[in-house]
């Protein structure tokens, strides 16, 4: 079973709802300027929006921390990654903290270097299984359409292009697509967007799956060996 990514974003919203008090009496200054800005922008005396939120579930939500930016999806697939039964040296990568370049594992400094910040693609997790290394590029994807929802379609096109030119030995990279979006028609191919993202992997050592699918995947490549 896949992790339930909605229901865990919902319960940390609520938690970042009841959050706003503590932020409050710590005097914090994202806090404080979110509140400065919406009184000043609609002419509210700042006492009276501060007793609101206080008293306000609804409005209070208004001021809360949008778990999304916390990359509460990440941090949900990297525990539920961790959990998997064989897994070594599992790592979460910081922002550009590694990239994936011409099939190269390298870091964002190496990547500034060579000149390939627009083609190069973020990593997000690594760890080792049956002695082999992986490379994963995570998203978590809701809806239909969108233009957040296509670019993240697009980081993953080019992470998987990016990893079918490795030429390291016993190493895999794989494009984990969760979320309704990828059960979609791809408007440019006959095929669903997770068919296509398939499609585009060499299959060799580049694969693109929905995590539920990452066990048995794994397995199976012990399997083979």
């Amino acid at each position: 079973m896949p992790p339930d990514y909605e229901g865990l974003y919902i319960k940390q919203l609520r938690l970042n709802d009841e959050g706003v008090f503590g932020l409050l009496e710590q005097k914090d200054p994202g806090m404080l300027k979110k509140i400065n800005t919406f009184s000043t922008r609609h002419n509210f005396p700042r006492e009276n929006v501060i007793q609101k939120i206080k008293t306000d579930l609804l409005f209070r939500a208004f001021f809360a921390k949008d778990p999304a930016k916390q990359k509460i999806h990440e941090n949900i697939a990297a525990e539920y990654i961790k959990k998997i039964s064989g897994i070594k040296n599992f790592r979460q990568l910081g922002t550009a903290e590694l990239s994936l370049l011409g099939g190269a594992v390298i870091s964002h400094r190496e990547v500034r270097q060579r000149g390939g910040t627009s083609r190069a693609k973020t990593i997000d997790f690594s760890w080792k299984f049956c002695g082999k290394e992986f490379y994963a590029s995570h998203k978590y994807t809701r809806g239909h359409s969108g233009g957040s929802q296509g670019s993240q379609y697009k980081d993953l096109q080019q992470f998987i292009r990016e990893a079918n030119e490795s030429t390291g030995q016993g190493q895999f990279f794989v494009g984990i697509c969760d979320g309704d979006y990828y059960r979609y028609r791809d408007a440019e191919s006959n095929s669903t967007r997770m068919e296509r993202l398939n499609n585009l992997a060499n299959r060799r050592n580049v694969f693109a799956m929905p995590i539920e699918k990452l066990e048995e995947w794994l397995k199976s490549l012990c399997k083979n060996d």
